[in-house]
């Protein structure tokens, strides 16, 4: 068990974030469906506004809400009863009210914007990153652009849904253990970290945003820590949190909530966030760790060095194709055409979180190493010593893998990236018309009333 904990857990430090940009990957999929796209503007409000609206209705929901988690989740940390949401109309602490009940780092930006896709151009003024995430690190979002929104501007819904699908990327899951040394962790109720590095500024969201539903019972029996992860309360938890803001007559939330439960099923399609360590068998993990417990720590240290080399290279070729293929209005690249909703998606049940959103980018693991390995550099995906992220290869990696592996391998390399895409695709797609479907029998309801 000590052998096979830390061995995974520290290899699953490296691998935190999934796409680098979620609004590339979402903005095409809710465009194409004519239930987001032909939606009216709904009016932007502030988080404190909304929550004052529904205070009352909001202490009742999330109480239901917290017995619904508890009685239908694979793995559930109950929330403690301190932290129920209680109506006492202050304006003052309604935000930190709200942010304990669904424990979310309290300290999130989370302020009116929009983030805009490579090559748009609004009138709004930009605003810094420093002002969306609560992340030092600004440098792994590439070249992203925001502008501010008001109370009471119009804004088309897909926007807010693309825009809203890359929040929990910029601090909502930051500090919630009770070792990540915040106030808020030691009372949330999630315990220490199951695995991954609290030290790390990104490391401590990497439960929130990987899950491993997929693995033979010996991995489990020695390392039943992998069953704590919490994508799954995450993905429930907007999308019935973006049902009442709709039931509310708060469509602004309901399409930003929407958005935030987008970024886990979109985290679903990287095989990087539900298999521990794609390439590797459960047997050469546990031999590493072996190794590691013997004294002979260089196995492990080069098993991470390259999960974390492997997973940086494929989400940045990703970004730099599909922010090429936006810049260009190309539409047909395949990366956009596998986002591009033409018919109706599987219907949404709960136990898909568990069941089949996952098991795609899971049974796709060690095929995209294989691609990986094929068509980078050796020092990219295959060289223990090398620091991918120092080598400031990224703005030159297109070029790179062309004169390494030729349009072959480039093809090659796009077309596995489209294939997981294509599942993000089908998947986010039934969570949308899940919630849609939710608030159309509302409005029906509402009519008949």
């Amino acid at each position: 068990m000590r052998i096979f904990y830390f061995a995974i857990s520290l290899m699953l430090s490296a691998q935190v974030s999934a796409w680098s940009n979620h609004t590339l990957v979402t903005h095409q999929l809710v465009a194409t469906l004519p239930q987001v796209r032909d939606a009216a503007p709904v009016e932007v409000e502030s988080l404190n506004s909304f929550l004052l609206a529904n205070e009352s209705e909001l202490e009742l929901f999330l109480s239901q809400q917290e017995s619904w988690m508890r009685e239908n989740l694979w793995h559930y940390a109950p929330r403690p009863e301190s932290l129920a949401f209680r109506a006492n109309g202050k304006e003052n602490d309604i935000r930190t009210r709200f942010t304990h009940a669904i424990r979310i780092n309290p300290n999130a930006k989370l302020p009116l914007y929009l983030q805009l896709l490579p090559g748009d151009k609004r009138q709004q003024p930009e605003i810094d990153f420093t002002l969306v995430s609560t992340l030092a690190d600004s440098d792994s979002q590439g070249d992203v652009q925001f502008v501010q929104l008001m109370p009471e501007d119009k804004v088309a819904p897909q926007d807010v849904v693309s825009t809203a699908s890359v929040e929990p990327d910029y601090g909502l899951d930051i500090g919630l253990f009770t070792d990540s040394n915040t106030d808020y962790g030691k009372v949330y109720g999630f315990g220490e970290q199951p695995f991954g590095n609290p030290n790390l500024e990104y490391g401590t969201q990497a439960p929130f945003h990987m899950g491993f539903y997929h693995e033979s019972p010996i991995v489990y029996a020695f390392g039943g820590f992998l069953k704590r992860t919490y994508p799954e309360y995450r993905i429930q938890l907007y999308k019935q949190l973006s049902e009442f803001a709709f039931a509310q007559g708060h469509d602004y939330w309901g399409w930003r909530f929407m958005g935030w439960g987008l970024h886990y099923i979109g985290d679903f399609s990287n095989p990087y966030h539900v298999m521990p360590v794609p390439g590797n068998s459960t047997i050469e993990t546990l031999r590493v760790g072996l190794l590691n417990m013997l004294d002979f720590p260089d196995a492990q240290d080069n098993a991470i060095q390259l999960a974390s080399n492997r997973h940086t290279v494929l989400e940045n070729f990703q970004s730099l194709v599909m922010t090429q293929a936006y810049l260009e209005q190309n539409l047909e690249h395949p990366t956009i055409q596998a986002l591009t909703r033409h018919d109706e998606a599987r219907e949404f049940n709960n136990d898909h979180i568990v069941t089949v959103i996952s098991q795609h980018a899971y049974d796709m693991g060690h095929e995209i190493h294989d691609v990986l390995e094929r068509t980078m550099p050796e020092k990219y995906v295959d060289d223990p010593t090398v620091e991918y992220s120092d080598l400031n290869a990224r703005a030159s990696l297109q070029e790179t893998v062309l004169k390494t592996s030729g349009e072959d391998g480039f093809n090659a390399l796009v077309h596995i990236i489209t294939d997981l895409l294509g599942g993000f695709s089908e998947n986010g797609a039934s969570y949308v018309e899940a919630i849609l479907s939710a608030k159309t029998f509302q409005n029906d309801q509402a009519k008949l009333d």
